[in-house]
């Protein structure tokens, strides 16, 4: 099965380097959310099969947790009472920790065997809150509707419309781990209604949502103020995924607001891909009302659209959206953004950033819908489209309705197609596209393949083909540019034009945490010393060892400690490093690459030594080392042999341009040096600038 969407419907820190323009851009969430698991000090209330879970519920205090058999099945609607005090009551499964994934892995139906079964067998909700409920975690648990029940409203109801103003919503509220279905051929509108304040979905398996007529949600809200956390969960639903909005809220000037929604899998079985299709089939992710939010991590399609939806509502607003690091693949179109509500009033849609994200699929003939990447109507203000890989087969922006002030579009990568940028009464006039609908806008250092130059503003690329480009694999997915592509290093902030392939596959691959601070230092002329932080959940290690940048890449440690060393190793050499942690939940992303160079420099510390000839030498050893690895030429240097020569400043600063060249084609920062303009003088005798050129080497 393939995983795809139909649209995404409106928008961390992303790039820092954008805010080069004076641009507005979105506000992060204001407030997170701790789900780390709490220390539980109270009484255990075990429910056997054929107990009566409501009166655990009801008789529960805080600091106690409610154990339901494992495998047992509990049919009826339960309610989450409201208690005094802030402690939490945890309900989850009878079942050892062993037996499920550890904190901070996904539950999958693999695991329900030992899952206890909460089950409605009517259209009410399986679990539900009163009135002002707070502080209740559900661990371990499977939540799905009776067979033979033909709809189901909503499996989970964290909250509803009866919630009037904020002190009757439910608050600190967290689903841990669990699973919760639908049946194969019943409608079920929704997994989990989040109408509350404080809550979280985490590490939980969401499927089989839909519904025949009416839109369905793996996660919907629209009557809770947040915050709100959903990661790491796969998401699978007809209608939309998530939606946020969608109905107006009963509480007065409402908003929901710091949302975070990362590490998700969003999915549509292609079996719902038929026509006549089954179920409702619409959008991956939709926000209608909603602000500060922040979308990293996750595989979908994207629509944000403003609407105050049953005209009750003209406080609706989407604004603050951040939506970078994402995979969008298999869908009928990209992004399409609602400025202002066309049916009813509502605020602007303003501060969206759409950033590092590969939009892979995006066809009509495949998924219907129009093929387009990008669709903004109706004047959406402030935003900005940064560092993203297309393949579309519509256009790359189609605008309509008044003007969206102050957009920015630049360092992305996308076929033209027929129209490329488009508008009503412009399509085929990219340029009056623009200036009709995009007036003063940012659109810069584009890859445009296949579109004429002649048709855009200058300083945009226009290759005849994707070939031109030079992935470095496109037919497998490597969509990173070869060192020789003309779009290398070509954006506005110097970095290549198009998505961050290694921070796109670290923020998307990884089931567990990547390791940090990982160093690679030569300790010897045959031997490299390796070591990083702790991973919560790691078994193990492995450290990857290439002697170049183009690999191969092979196993040269395996390891359960956080250190390490690499022995055998050639002399004056540099190799590549990088290492990922081994978990139940899988493996995590690889760290960004170490380099580290087998050569030994004279006088260790410098401490006041005079920087002599054989410095200078070694040096540039290191230094043509360390541009093998990165596959650029060997440097030829001033002063070839350097016998009796006196150090000179184009010594110096020959060795910082030829080293940050090799750092930049490895993918490292180039180093921030002492004095970086040398002036002639004593300044380019000091010890620390030989000691930061062999640092940025060994």
């Amino acid at each position: 099965m393939i995983d795809r969407f139909r649209t995404i419907v409106c928008a961390v820190s992303i790039l820092a380097t954008v805010s080069i323009y004076a641009q507005n851009f979105p506000t992060l969430p204001q407030a997170s959310l701790d789900t780390s698991y709490p220390t539980m000090s109270g009484n255990t209330i075990s429910v056997a099969a054929g107990g009566n879970f409501q009166n655990a519920l009801n008789s529960a205090q805080p600091g106690d947790t409610i154990q339901l058999e494992a495998g047992a099945t509990f049919t009826g609607n339960y309610t989450l009472p409201v208690k005094s005090g802030s402690g939490w009551i945890v309900v989850r499964t009878s079942a050892a920790d062993s037996s499920l994934p550890p904190q901070g892995s996904r539950i999958t139906p693999a695991y329900a065997s030992v899952l206890p079964k909460i089950v409605s067998a009517n259209t009410s909700p399986a679990l539900q809150t009163a009135l002002g409920a707070h502080h209740f975690r559900i661990a371990g648990v499977e939540l799905t509707v009776a067979a033979g029940v033909t709809l189901n409203y909503g499996l989970v109801q964290f909250g509803d419309d009866s919630a009037t103003s904020l002190s009757q919503v439910a608050s600190n509220l967290i689903l841990d781990r669990v699973y919760i279905h639908g049946q194969s051929t019943n409608d079920l509108r929704r997994g989990v209604a989040l109408n509350s304040a404080t809550s979280a979905v985490i590490d939980s398996y969401i499927s089989d949502i839909h519904e025949d007529g009416a839109d369905s949600q793996a996660i919907a809200g629209w009557n809770g103020p947040g915050p709100f956390k959903i990661a790491d969960n796969y998401l699978e639903a007809a209608g939309e995924n998530v939606l946020f909005g969608g109905a107006d809220p009963s509480i007065a000037n409402l908003v929901p607001s710091d949302i975070e929604i990362r590490g998700n899998q969003f999915f549509k079985p292609t079996a719902w891909n038929i026509t006549p299709a089954p179920w409702t089939v619409k959008n991956l992710l939709e926000l209608k009302n909603a602000q500060r939010v922040f979308i990293d991590q996750n595989g979908y399609s994207i629509l944000f659209t403003v609407r105050n939806q049953e005209g009750t509502a003209p406080w609706s607003v989407v604004q603050d959206v951040t939506f970078t690091h994402n995979i969008v693949r298999h869908v009928a179109n990209g992004v399409n953004i609602l400025g202002t509500d066309d049916l009813n009033p509502s605020q602007q849609t303003t501060r969206i950033l759409i950033a590092n994200n590969l939009f892979d699929d995006i066809n009509e003939t495949n998924w219907g819908g129009d093929g387009r990447l990008l669709q903004l109507t109706d004047g959406a203000a402030d935003v900005t489209v940064d560092h993203n890989t297309a393949f579309q087969s519509g256009e790359i922006i189609v605008a309509g309705g008044v003007a969206n002030p102050r957009f920015a579009f630049r360092n992305n990568l996308t076929p033209n197609n027929q129209f490329g940028v488009a508008g009503d009464n412009h399509y085929g006039d990219p340029m009056g596209a623009l200036a009709t609908y995009f007036p003063g806008c940012i659109f810069r250092r584009n890859v445009v393949q296949g579109g004429n130059a002649s048709d855009y503003p200058t300083d945009n690329y226009f290759p005849a083909t994707m070939a031109a480009v030079q992935f470095v694999d496109q037919a497998s997915g490597n969509y990173r540019l070869q060192a020789g592509s003309p779009y290398k290093n070509a954006g506005t902030d110097g970095r290549d034009v198009g998505v961050d392939m290694d921070a796109l596959d670290a923020a998307t691959q990884a089931s567990i945490d990547m390791p940090s601070l990982f160093s690679a230092t030569a300790t010897m002329s045959s031997q490299v010393s390796l070591q990083w932080l702790p991973v919560g959940g790691a078994t193990g290690y492995e450290v990857y060892r290439a002697a170049s940048i183009s690999g191969p890449y092979s196993i040269a440690v395996s390891t359960s400690n956080t250190s390490a060393t690499d022995g055998g190793l050639s002399d004056a050499t540099t190799y590549l490093y990088k290492v990922r942690a081994l978990g139940n939940g899988g493996t995590s992303a690889f760290t960004p690459v170490d380099p580290a160079t087998t050569q030994m420099f004279t006088d260790a510390s410098l401490s006041g030594a005079i920087i002599r000839a054989v410095h200078v030498m070694q040096l540039r050893t290191a230094v043509n080392a360390m541009r093998a690895a990165a596959g650029l030429p060997q440097k030829t240097f001033t002063d070839t042999s350097l016998p009796q020569t006196i150090i000179k400043r184009i010594h110096v600063t020959e060795l910082r341009t030829s080293l940050d060249e090799a750092r930049t084609a490895m993918g490292i920062r180039a180093l921030a040096y002492t004095d970086p303009t040398l002036s002639a003088g004593s300044t380019i005798v000091k010890a620390a600038h030989a000691l930061e050129l062999r640092a940025g080497t060994q």
